[in-house]
């Protein structure tokens, strides 16, 4: 049976490094963090990784396949872990609204942020994070423990640093006694100028206690920022300026919605293969969306412009990119999420029996279920795992290809 036909001399990420990420590693000066990303990048799916095989489920046919690098910078192997992170966060969607908010820092911290990743991350994580349940929390606003799915994103459409926070939150959270659902406010969860102000108060608050503990890296452009009264400047005019809080217009009406939208947030990185157009005469073109006009455009860098840009959202090691908090923290997750599905079923706001019944679900596990793998399709822009020969079965793990000699 003849082998799935393989589009050739697609540009990739992969094609890229693989052409001119050794020119690009002798000509700068690197990280080993970042020799280590480009070079394996461009051994991802070739065979130098090794090779297994795949085989369908319904008509048996198999193939080889080149093995995955599995890092997480890689736009390949990530929808392989987004699919996983989907199916994991089936089970525990609440039958209730949920709302989208974003959390972005000021311009003026670009650069702060380049130069200790990981301590403005965290920075920014916390904020967020305490802002959204201290405020849900109070009887104003809410009067509840909420919880919070948060995602990090540091880049900008263009590939330019652009730090910000994606949270999806559902429309309310439990009562101090765990007695009660409390709904939040139909039109939105809580107002953005509250949130703006909390976030951009406790951010500053954090900046000035993590310098003051451990002196950031002022190198280069921010250098002047070394001098205690440069740093008090810049805290001040945070201080005074409007930070973005974006909550949307309107929030998720179905939970599957929800799940469909913040699915296509999870590890993403800082653009994907689909968005490169073309890669020729040492050049890269690629679609962006220019938000200022909310169209979408094209954009031609120099290779090495672009390969830098690339590495500028690189994480730190070992960092924690998706983070749960509130009802959501992994500590207490079952016990509380099983706790607001019981409150909530028994209130009947859009008990789970009914739900289930207009979508045709019943006594079945979701992760089972024909809806997720439309859903599937619906968010990855292609089947899940179809065989490319009867269209019917899945092409699964069927074993490692041993290397000649044993290795």
């Amino acid at each position: 049976m003849e082998q799935a036909k393989v589009k050739e001399n697609t540009p990739t990420i992969g094609e890229l490094f693989r052409r001119y990420g050794e020119g690009y590693i002798q000509k700068h000066k690197l990280t080993g963090q970042e020799k280590g990303i480009i070079r394996l990048l461009s051994s991802c799916r070739t065979p130098v990784l090794g090779t297994h095989i795949q085989q369908c489920t319904h008509c048996g046919y198999w193939e080889t396949a080149c093995n995955s690098c599995r890092n997480r910078h890689c736009p390949v192997c990530q929808y392989k872990d987004r699919e996983k992170w989907f199916r994991k966060r089936q089970q525990e969607l609440l039958p209730v609204k949920y709302f989208h908010i974003v959390f972005t820092v000021p311009v003026e911290l670009n650069e702060l942020f380049l130069q200790n990743r990981k301590i403005m991350y965290d920075i920014l994580f916390r904020s967020a994070s305490e802002s959204l349940i201290e405020l849900a929390k109070d009887r104003k606003h809410v009067g509840a423990l909420t919880g919070i799915i948060a995602v990090l994103h540091t880049w900008g459409q263009n590939l330019m640093e652009h730090p910000h926070l994606h949270c999806m939150v559902p429309a309310g959270g439990l009562s101090r006694d765990r007695h009660q659902w409390v709904h939040s406010r139909e039109d939105f969860f809580i107002s953005v100028f509250a949130l703006s102000s909390m976030f951009s108060g406790k951010f500053c608050a954090y900046l000035k206690e993590a310098n003051q503990n451990n002196p950031l890296s002022f190198r280069g452009k921010i250098s002047h920022l070394e001098k205690g009264m440069q740093f008090k400047q810049l805290l001040q005019r945070l201080y005074k300026i409007s930070w973005v809080v974006n909550s949307g217009t309107k929030p998720f009406l179905k939970p599957d919605h929800a799940l469909e939208y913040l699915s296509r947030y999870i590890n993403r990185i800082a653009i994907a293969n689909r968005r490169i157009l073309k890669v020729e005469k040492g050049r890269v073109t690629f679609l962006w969306k220019d938000y200022r006009d909310g169209k979408t455009k094209r954009m031609t860098l120099e290779v090495h412009e672009f390969i830098r840009r690339f590495l500028l959202h690189l994480l730190p090691d070992g960092f924690l990119k998706i983070r749960y908090y509130g009802i959501f923290s992994n500590r207490y997750k079952r016990e509380n999420i099983e706790k607001a599905k019981e409150l909530l079923q028994a209130e009947g706001a859009l008990q789970k029996e009914e739900y289930f019944h207009d979508h045709g679900i019943e006594n079945t596990k979701l992760s089972e279920n024909p809806i997720w793998d439309e859903l599937y399709k619906l968010i990855f822009d292609k089947p899940y795992n179809l065989c490319p020969v009867c269209g019917t079965g899945k092409m699964v793990y069927g074993g490692q290809v041993k290397r000649p000699g044993g290795g």
